[in-house]
């Protein structure tokens, strides 16, 4: 018999021993020890029971993400796992089916993960949907930078409230930015600046312009590696172009004691600015968040439109939550959108996983004409459609 449902406080140890074992991680459960505040709340866990036995798992985090301009309820899926000897069951599969089904209900719009498969996550209707550009450039690039204003380093406990202006700020437009202002007691903030610089060698540098305004900020973590220091930069947060050179003049300043600046950049940054020789800017991508739409009415109705007005209809199929299957009718004027079922012809049929792409902006549509993989029907109303789906910028400011 499968039992499907969040775990209970006495279950979050068990959950634990699973992600230990599936992961092949250490952990001495022996040793007592005091709950640690920033812990995920056990209630985030969902998990599958087998005659009562706990084998399987997934923690869904509730975040709120940024999408096309707007705050929209994301479910952030993280730490899927299930037992050697249970694996092959479909157990995963049932999890994902009523953790769906919940989110739908509770007004959820998107679910996002970072996968250790993309094809195995399709199966859920999952899609890549964000790129990182990992940079590599030696700090002596940047000497050349002067920052102006001042640098302050932030020590765990300290105020949070101008980091948080500051990156709320910056991830404005920024879609599947995830905001950190939304759990209670501050948790996010909290986590974020808990890492002792003295003792582990993390770092977060607010930046005041001249006049005293903070408008960004760097966290970093140094690395020695091969008798060479490396600063791996964790986040680079900035209002303006000034604010975001001014923490790679902060890098610049470091060059006596740093050998190379490591970043997971936000594509819609062009690395070739910071350096006068393009090529001394390695860059590697990354292909890692996937997304997920859960509900297909409320992301059309939000998502970004063209001048004018207009109307297309879309037509796609969720295997996961019935709701989203069927045909529908996007009305939009200067006011908004309106979005409805309807019997009218598809001017684009295509998955869900094709479509997550297209919604949250990270493909045009022109674009994925040339997948090989994703079904992508264009019928009619091209036109439009390509004035519709536009690329704008992504980036996943969390890792989870």
């Amino acid at each position: 018999m499968l039992e499907i449902r969040r775990i209970t406080k006495d279950e979050a140890i068990e959950a634990d021993k699973v992600g230990v074992i599936a992961f092949n991680a250490r952990h001495d459960f022996s040793k007592q020890e005091p709950p640690d505040p920033l812990d995920d709340p056990f209630d985030w866990t969902w998990a599958a029971f087998e005659d009562g036995k706990l084998v399987s798992k997934i923690v869904e985090i509730p975040y709120v993400m940024r999408f096309d301009g707007h705050d929209a309820n994301m479910s952030g899926i993280g730490g899927v796992s299930t037992l050697p000897e249970a694996r092959r069951g479909g157990k995963i599969r049932r999890i994902f089916e009523a953790l769906l089904a919940e989110a739908y209900d509770n007004g959820v719009v998107f679910s996002c993960l970072a996968p250790f498969s993309h094809a195995y996550y399709r199966m859920f209707g999952y899609e890549l949907c964000c790129m990182r550009r990992e940079l590599r450039v030696p700090v002596a690039e940047f000497e050349k930078i002067k920052p102006g204003g001042s640098h302050e380093l932030i020590l765990p406990g300290g105020d949070t409230s101008e980091l948080q202006r500051i990156h709320s700020a910056y991830i404005s437009d920024i879609n599947h930015a995830i905001r950190r202002d939304t759990l209670s007691d501050d948790a996010m903030w909290r986590d974020y600046i808990s890492r002792d610089p003295y003792s582990k060698g993390s770092y977060i540098y607010l930046w005041r312009d001249g006049g005293g305004e903070p408008r960004g900020y760097i966290k970093y973590q140094h690395r020695r590696v091969d008798d060479a220091s490396n600063m791996e930069v964790r986040e680079i947060a900035f209002v303006d172009r000034e604010s975001l050179y001014a923490q790679l003049g902060l890098a610049g300043m470091l060059s006596a004691q740093i050998k190379d600046f490591i970043w997971e950049m936000p594509m819609f940054i062009d690395p070739t600015d910071f350096v006068d020789i393009a090529w001394v800017a390695k860059q590697n991508l990354i292909p890692r968040d996937m997304t997920r739409i859960v509900n297909v009415r409320t992301a059309l109705e939000l998502m970004r439109r063209p001048e004018g007005e207009g109307a297309y209809v879309i037509e796609t199929e969720d295997p996961q939550i019935p709701e989203n299957s069927g045909r529908w009718l996007v009305e939009f004027d200067p006011a908004g959108s309106v979005v409805s079922p309807t019997t009218k012809e598809a001017d684009l049929a295509c998955g869900l996983p094709a479509l997550a792409q297209l919604v949250t902006g990270y493909r045009t549509l022109d674009s994925l004409l040339f997948s090989s993989r994703l079904s992508l029907d264009v019928r009619g109303n091209e036109k439009l459609l390509r004035r519709v789906f536009t690329q704008r910028p992504q980036h996943v400011t969390e890792y989870f």
